[in-house]
């Protein structure tokens, strides 16, 4: 039993490594005066090698979550849904990485929720973000806080 599960553990291990998985654009909103929860969003891409795609992966590459342990504990991968003309958040356990196909999390689509945040962070600040995935090593990135204005005008280009 030890053997299998010892077996099972440098089998996982040794696909994580394989796994090239990079983030770029990652963002946090500065929330308003006086909420504690906020969004985080960036994009992230699966770039599998031949080495990757040798192993036979059990499942698609997916993301579960990410860690912004300096801001808080507790974050949700969220999706916007629009029912009867009305938007709403929606909880989702994972988004599915497809290889070579970037992923944008961002303002009004999938994001992060950061809840109960320990302060609030301000316009120009830099948090460090680690993401949860299915079979990759840690990746990670440096999140800049930007206010709602400077979200949009990004978006507009």
């Amino acid at each position: 039993m030890k053997r299998t599960i010892s077996a099972l553990i440098l089998g996982l291990s040794c696909c994580s490594a394989y796994a090239a998985v990079s983030v770029s654009d990652c963002v946090i909103r500065e929330p308003a005066p006086g909420s504690d929860k906020t969004g985080l969003y960036f994009t992230v891409t699966y770039q599998p090698d031949a080495q990757t795609d040798s192993l036979r992966l059990p499942a698609p590459e997916a993301l579960y979550g990410a860690t912004v342990n300096t801001l808080t504990s507790y974050t949700e991968l969220h999706t916007m849904t629009h029912v009867d003309g009305v938007m709403a958040m929606q909880r989702i356990p994972q988004i599915p990485l497809k290889p070579e196909h970037p992923v944008e999390l961002k303002p009004g689509g999938n994001h992060v929720m950061l809840f109960n945040l320990k302060k609030r962070p301000i316009a120009g600040e830099i948090y460090p973000v680690e993401l949860w995935l299915a079979f990759a090593p840690e990746v990670k990135c440096d999140a800049m806080v930007k206010t709602s204005a400077e979200l949009q005008q990004a978006g507009s280009h």
